[in-house]
């Protein structure tokens, strides 16, 4: 059962490499174009990476096979894999090792086993990480007041983030002026609005399935930019034009020199200048 699982992570990782480096080169055609078409483009990656079926009408695109590794690899007495890219084969099979005649068990099965507890490994440090910082962000928000509805003001924190999946809050630090609270509070509720914090979450998820793949963390980083810049841009439009520019300044000063509401996937906030 596990081999299984295991196999369709590296499946669902390795196609969703090829989409990865699609939307890449996508963004880099679209730097003048609103940047919600980029961030939407991330919804296609992000599918890819949790999603274990495939739709080859979609994926037909590609230049490559959606399930290259196939539980049978693990018992064949000649492993192959078959990517779709002839090029890459050449490179792959011939490395795989072969079961010796007579042998109980094929090598290929404990190079998988041996992949498999480094997989679950990088996925339970990933998980643990995440808890621990989401309690220490709890307890940081010990003494929180509320302000009204679900928006809250709480003394040791830097920065304005998100917290929760089906009731989330906003919180404020207690040190943000009263010019600037409806500029930063617009801009956390056009998230919970766009239901961003819920796309996060996801996100994180992917990222802790397919830890191993440093496609996934650029996507990972790139789609929570583009999610920000989306989110200022919307608010930027529903906003009068001639405070614009405190709204900006607002958001650079809370962002610049802060860390980001890291490693907590329910918690979210402003990071990059």
């Amino acid at each position: 059962m596990l081999d299984k699982i295991f196999l369709q992570i590296l499946n669902m990782s390795f196609t969703a490499s090829f989409v990865i480096v699609f939307v890449l080169a996508a963004r880099l055609f679209l730097k003048k174009a609103p940047r919600w078409i980029s961030y939407a483009l991330w919804s296609v990656v992000l599918f890819r990476l949790v999603c274990p079926f495939s739709f080859q009408g979609i994926w037909s695109l590609l230049p490559v096979h959606t399930q290259p590794f196939t539980p049978e690899i693990l018992t064949a007495q000649t492993p192959q894999v078959s990517t779709g890219l002839p090029i890459l084969n050449s490179a792959i099979n011939p490395v795989l090792p072969a079961p010796a005649a007579g042998a109980s068990v094929n090598p290929l099965q404990v190079w998988t086993a041996a992949g498999e507890v480094i997989w679950l490994a990088g996925l339970g440090i990933l998980l643990l990480y995440s808890i621990v910082s989401l309690i220490r962000l709890c307890f940081r928000l010990v003494g929180a007041v509320k302000l009204r509805e679900n928006i809250f003001l709480a003394d040791h924190i830097s920065s304005p983030f998100v917290l929760g999946l089906i009731h989330p809050k906003i919180y404020l630090p207690s040190s943000l002026s009263e010019t600037e609270q409806p500029y930063i509070i617009l801009h956390e509720q056009t998230h919970i609005r766009r239901l961003d914090h819920v796309v996060k979450a996801i996100a994180f998820l992917a990222l802790c399935l397919h830890w191993f793949n440093p496609l996934v963390w650029i996507a990972f980083f790139l789609c929570g930019q583009d999610m920000e810049m989306s989110c200022d841009e919307q608010v930027m439009n529903r906003i009068d034009s001639d405070i614009r520019q405190d709204y900006s300044a607002s958001l650079l000063g809370l962002a610049t020199g802060r860390k980001m509401i890291a490693g907590t996937p329910l918690a979210f906030g402003e990071g990059n200048p």
